[in-house]
C-alpha cells in the first residue's frame, strides 16, 4: 500500500506561503468580477431564461475559484486542505490530482524553476 502522507521534503518544496496569499488574492478577485457579470447577466430575465445553465456554470466556477484561495492560504497538511473543500466534486477531483503527483511525480514546465 502506498503511503500518501506529506513527507516534510514535499512540505518545504513548492509555493512560497506569501506567493500563495497573492495567488488566492488574485482568484478571489477575479472570482468577485466573475459574479458580478453573471449578477449582470441574470438580472435580464431573457438573458437569464436562455442561458440558466451557463450562468449556474458560472456560479459553480466562482465556488471552486473560492474554494481554491482557501486550500491556497491554509497552513493544514495537503489532505486537510483538500478535505475542507466544500464541492464534493472538486474535493475529489483535487485529492486524485494530488496522490497522482505523488505518484508519478510533478511534470516540469520549460522555463519554470
Amino acid at each position: 500500500m502506498i503511503d500518501f502522507k506529506e513527507t516534510a521534503a514535499s512540505t518545504t518544496r513548492g509555493v512560497e506561503p506569501a506567493l500563495a496569499h497573492a495567488l488566492a488574492d488574485e482568484l478571489t478577485g477575479l472570482t468577485s468580477i466573475l459574479a458580478d457579470l453573471a449578477y449582470d447577466l441574470a438580472a435580464n430575465s431573457e438573458t437569464l431564461r436562455q442561458h440558466m445553465h451557463s450562468l449556474q456554470a458560472i456560479d459553480r466556477i466562482t465556488q471552486a475559484q473560492l474554494a481554491m484561495a482557501d486550500v491556497l492560504r491554509s497552513t493544514a497538511t495537503s489532505e486537510n486542505r483538500v478535505a475542507a473543500v466544500t464541492l464534493e466534486e472538486l474535493g475529489k477531483a483535487l485529492l486524485a490530482s494530488l496522490h497522482r503527483y505523488r505518484l508519478q511525480g510533478v511534470p516540469v514546465e520549460p522555463g519554470i524553476a
